[in-house]
């Protein structure tokens, strides 16, 4: 589901527009559902550089930002060897092994990208930054649990609802993010939603939390997010 809402009524029509655009553009990279998705070419390539679209290495580029801050917790790595089945000249794959340089990727041999997470929250910020920029308004996108605002911010603020029926005023220029532990009986956490300066940032570090059991909140005072679990 998407939510869009913008301060200025004359500019929702155009916002809408280059939201679906955006949204459309992204999926069109790396929706791996899709059999023309551009990220079935990187994953087919192992291990031999290819060259992609602006848009898809921007999300790689979110993506390995997401892994790198969640030092791995959050990975664009679906490893299709294990430790024991992978020759000795082919180690099991990581993240620090995929490189983005421009418009050029290099996925390691042995390794499968998966980015739907962060394209989401990725795609959340930049529709938002791009509608906000281009009509001169302040804009919020929301993709399912996942909300990034742009521009100018509202009277009253940003009023974001959160699972369980409560909501906070988010800040313009900052993003929210839920995540759910689903059917998981085991968890500490039912819900952790925390928020960010960006989305991306935003949906990892809850994403992360959620995970981290009796360590979540250490991990994040960590890095001084405000967060509700």
């Amino acid at each position: 589901d998407v939510v869009l809402a913008v301060t200025e009524p004359r500019a929702l029509g155009q916002a809408e527009a280059i939201v679906r655009s955006t949204i459309d553009v992204s999926e069109a990279a790396c929706d791996l559902r899709r059999g023309d998705a551009e990220l079935h070419a990187v994953n087919l390539a192992q291990g031999v550089p290819v060259r992609v679209s602006p848009r898809l290495s921007m999300l790689l580029e979110s993506a390995l930002r997401a892994a790198r801050m969640t030092d791995g917790a959050v990975t664009p790595v679906d490893n299709r060897l294990d430790a024991e089945s992978a020759p000795p000249v082919h180690p099991v794959p990581s993240y620090l092994d995929v490189r983005v340089e421009g418009d050029t990727v290099h996925a390691p041999w042995g390794a499968g990208l998966d980015i739907e997470e962060t394209a989401r929250a990725d795609t959340a910020d930049y529709g938002a930054a791009l509608a906000a920029e281009g009509l001169d308004c302040g804009v919020l996108v929301r993709i399912g649990d996942t909300a990034a605002t742009a521009g100018a911010r509202p009277d009253g603020g940003w009023q974001v609802a959160l699972p369980g029926r409560t909501g906070i005023e988010l800040p313009t220029g900052t993003a929210v993010a839920s995540r759910r532990a689903g059917d998981r009986a085991d968890g500490r956490w039912r819900v952790v939603t925390v928020v960010a300066p960006d989305a991306v940032w935003a949906d990892a570090a809850a994403q992360t939390a959620l995970h981290c059991e009796v360590g979540a909140i250490a991990w994040l005072e960590q890095y001084e997010l405000a967060a509700r679990l």
